[in-house]
């Protein structure tokens, strides 16, 4: 490792849009002394792209990765496929006392194989996760993180304002969170385009925006999420024939209906696994009480085959 390397007080592997959003809205709340390190930077059209971002953040860019050993944390924010090539390839250039947070997208086994990688070169790993737009909110946005070393992590970026929630010390959690909620936000994202282009082909999709979104305003969203659940329960059988319907007019717009028919098999799923008879036919009280229902009689149901 290099000693006579410069010190920096963060630097980035990987910057893109998201590290240079944290970047420049960690400078603006006062915190300096950044680098980067891009292997893209010796290649146009990143290498204009990312000169330009690092000189508007104030960021130094270093011409490799024995330039982190200057650094006390390192942001790593790559795609996915690469967390685990850029941790073999930069850890043993990250001093023992620094911390290496891990902000990709990965799913939660991969994370936490990159984090036992990590720590097994002796480097402090923090598994973390974005759960929001760096480019809307910076370096504010909402950033869960999990491993023993989260504390520490809080307590060097909380007072510039970031939004760090510590969620345990197992590797993997926070990465777990980002990838399941990506089902719901991903899901919904996909769940719009899917029946407003339905309802426009129809002719209704003023109506039907209307409509729904006066659903999820009723209520706090945590409560349509418990009533949606718990009523799944004794009426998955019945929401499957209704959407059975809603499958056949989406074809009959012309579109593939690749949403509508994932919801029919999980409703089929569901009714076929005893739920309702798990229930005695009745809504559960809460929440809990209908998740638990539903993990037992999936987990008893044969698993369909998979080609």
């Amino acid at each position: 490792m290099n000693a006579a390397a410069p010190r920096f007080r963060l630097a980035f592997v990987g910057f893109g849009e998201a590290a240079s959003s944290i970047a420049s809205g960690l400078r603006e709340a006062g915190f300096d002394s950044m680098a980067a390190f891009d292997v893209a930077a010796d290649r146009e059209p990143f290498r204009t792209r990312i000169r330009q971002r690092a000189e508007q953040a104030g960021v130094t860019l270093l011409d490799g990765p024995e330039g982190l050993a200057g650094a006390e944390t390192v942001f790593v924010l790559v795609q996915p496929s690469a967390s685990m090539a850029v941790a073999q390839s930069c850890a043993a250039h990250v001093r023992p006392d620094a911390l290496y947070v891990d902000l990709t997208s990965l799913g939660p086994t991969d994370k936490a194989a990159v984090g036992a990688y990590v720590t097994a070169a002796g480097r402090r790993f923090v598994d973390a996760a974005i759960l929001g737009s760096a480019p809307t909110s910076r370096h504010r946005v909402p950033i869960v993180a999990a491993g023993p070393e989260v504390g520490q992590f809080v307590e060097r970026f909380s007072p510039y304002g970031m939004d760090i929630s510590p969620v345990g010390e197992r590797f993997g959690a926070a990465a777990g969170i980002k990838i399941v909620r990506s089902v719901l936000a991903k899901g919904l994202e996909a769940l719009y385009v899917e029946a407003l282009i339905a309802a426009r082909r129809m002719g209704v999709e003023a109506e039907v925006l209307q409509s729904f979104c006066a659903f999820l305003d009723a209520r706090p969203a945590l409560d349509t999420a418990a009533m949606l659940v718990r009523s799944h329960v004794p009426h998955a059988g019945r929401r499957a024939d209704e959407m059975r319907m809603s499958r056949a007019a989406v074809a009959e717009t012309g579109l593939d209906p690749l949403m509508t028919d994932a919801i029919v098999k999980l409703m089929e799923r569901s009714a076929a696994s005893g739920v309702v008879e798990g229930s005695g036919g009745n809504q559960p009280p809460s929440l809990d009480g209908a998740l638990t229902i539903l993990d037992a009689a999936l987990a008893a149901a044969p698993s369909p085959a998979r080609s």
